[in-house]
């Protein structure tokens, strides 16, 4: 039997990390046929670019840090920030991005979605020109 090791919320943060864009990087946990678990570690001023996908969601953890994700769906607009703990489910077709507001700290957060062969990446730009209005769960 072929026993994967016990990750747990310490590990995360030390994992190897392959830079994807400049300031953030992902590191994958764990992958199987249906699902992919990874880290992203995202440096102040950045984080991942607007896009959306259109048969899966993005299951997101806070880790460390604070992130804003901003959206954009048939149903508004609005902006999510994602704290250590808090969770956040993105539906296929909402427009969305990443973002580390901090100019000091970098951030961390938890990504759950389809393996990488059922996973679609489509670059979009954001229609709406009003701002997004913002929500935080209480703390």
């Amino acid at each position: 039997m072929n026993q994967k090791s016990v990750i747990t919320v310490d590990d995360i943060t030390n994992i190897a990390f392959e830079e994807r864009r400049p300031g953030c990087a992902k590191g994958v946990l764990q992958e199987d046929a249906p699902a992919q678990t990874s880290v992203f570690r995202v440096q102040p001023g950045s984080g991942v670019p607007t896009h959306l996908h259109s048969q899966v969601y993005d299951l997101f953890v806070g880790v460390k840090g604070k992130l804003e994700i901003r959206y954009e769906s048939q149903h508004g607009n609005g902006l999510f920030v994602l704290k250590p703990g808090t969770f956040c489910s993105m539906p296929p077709g909402v427009r969305h991005e990443v973002s580390n507001p901090s100019k000091t700290d970098e951030a961390f957060f938890l990504l759950v979605h389809a393996s990488h062969e059922g996973y679609d990446y489509v670059p979009v730009p954001f229609r709406a020109t009003e701002p997004a209005s913002r929500f935080s769960p209480q703390t």
